[in-house]
């Protein structure tokens, strides 16, 4: 595998470096070092990047910057600075952890090992899903989700245990995050199809999708067809 650091501060950068030689091992092929965006980004579009580690504040450029001009180039990013008030902006990139500074080798570890832990490295869609728990920010399993619901400019994530938590993304942006078997029944609604139990229709045609833990979760017209063709194939 291929990791790249982009961090401006040496001593934080060989800290890096050592933690993710000593976490993968000879599993990696690649580890490059860069300390500003231009260079990052050439080195992106030169080589192929599994991981990225990217720090928000270099040389006065903005490390969200370099993920968006890099669009949506098949790397995974952890985030590592000290700029903890920024970690929501995180979700709008699909990132898979914010590792706050100072940070110790146990809680850098624990980032890398979600992505040692991803299904399949450095595809699209990851495993996890960043979003507010009782004011905090929390890492949620995707397979943990029931569905979601639009909430404005925002989405109401409702857990397979019943447990509500928010996303700042609104219910379209949001989906661009979630893996393909996550399907959009209505336009307020997305609902994880490894959960269906039931597809009611009513009077009018109308309809209605029950899962494993709620129950008249509204359908479109649209939507009806396909969800009838997955719940009977």
């Amino acid at each position: 595998m291929n990791v790249l650091i982009l961090e401006d501060e040496p001593l934080i950068a060989r800290g890096l470096e050592r933690g993710v030689r000593t976490h993968f091992g000879a599993r990696l092929a690649t580890l490059a070092l860069h300390d500003n965006v231009p260079q990052a980004l050439a080195a992106l579009a030169r080589e192929k990047v599994d991981l990225l580690l990217l720090d928000l504040n270099l040389h006065g450029a903005d490390g969200y910057d370099l993920l968006r001009l890099a669009g949506s180039a098949p790397f995974q990013t952890i985030i590592v600075s000290a700029h903890g008030e920024r970690s929501i902006t995180a979700f709008e990139f699909g990132v898979l952890d914010f590792v706050a500074k100072p940070f110790s080798r146990e809680r850098l570890h624990k980032a890398l090992q979600r992505y040692t832990d991803q299904p399949a490295r450095g595809a699209a869609h990851a495993s996890s899903l960043a979003v507010k728990k009782r004011g905090a920010l929390e890492w949620i399993a995707m397979a943990d989700i029931d569905h979601v619901q639009a909430d404005g400019h925002y989405s109401n994530i409702v857990l397979r245990s019943g447990e509500h938590c928010f996303h700042d993304l609104a219910i379209d942006k949001l989906m661009a995050l979630l893996p393909p078997h996550f399907l959009r029944v209505h336009r307020s609604y997305i609902v994880n199809s490894l959960g269906f139990k039931r597809l009611q229709i009513g009077a009018g045609g109308k309809y209605a999708l029950d899962t494993q833990t709620s129950t008249g979760i509204p359908v479109s017209r649209s939507s009806y067809p396909a969800l009838k063709q997955r719940l009977l194939g």
